[in-house]
């Protein structure tokens, strides 16, 4: 019988330890796996320097518009004392060589710089992408101007890639 109460304790608490390390997440960071996701941007005159909780994604074979492109995502979240607070980067490189698609929404210094880049909208603001693929990760250089016109300047370093899984369809 006190086996049975002791195993019992042990399940309840293994259990309660790990709905608390997953309740640790921070407001904002992205499901799944996370990793320490390096970021340095200058935004006009100032600079921000982060490692951030995130997730780096790639899809070699996805399509935009029909499109042929590979994929390349981006979310992390920052916490109360990084100096970045939030980026969302999608980066879509057409196959048959067209321009980059570009989104990026980051949070620095108080502020939020958005860039959308897509040959069937308005451009908002205007960006240039370089990726140097290192091992299972990569680093993405992002280079413009937001959609208010302020300088930006963005390295995105990621440990890995991790794949994309189709949502709804």
């Amino acid at each position: 019988m006190l086996r049975i109460t002791v195993l019992a304790a042990l399940l309840a608490l293994t259990s309660g330890t790990r709905e608390a390390v997953a309740q640790r997440r921070a407001p904002g960071q992205p499901a799944g796996e996370t990793s320490a996701v390096s970021v340095i941007a200058r935004l006009g005159t100032k600079s921000y320097t982060s490692n951030i909780a995130g997730t780096c994604k790639h899809e070699p074979s996805a399509s935009i518009y029909d499109t042929p492109a590979a994929l390349y995502l981006v979310e992390a979240a920052g916490d109360d004392g990084s100096e970045i607070k939030q980026l969302n980067l999608t980066l879509w490189r057409p196959k048959n060589g067209s321009p980059d698609q570009i989104s990026l929404s980051l949070g620095a210094g108080g502020n939020t710089y958005k860039i959308d880049v897509n040959p069937r909208t308005p451009a908002a603001g205007s960006a240039t992408a370089e990726l140097r693929k290192e091992g299972a990760g990569g680093t993405l250089e992002l280079k413009g101007k937001d959609a208010k016109g302020t300088p930006l300047s963005l390295t995105v370093s990621c440990p890995t890639f991790a794949g994309v899984v189709a949502e709804g369809g």
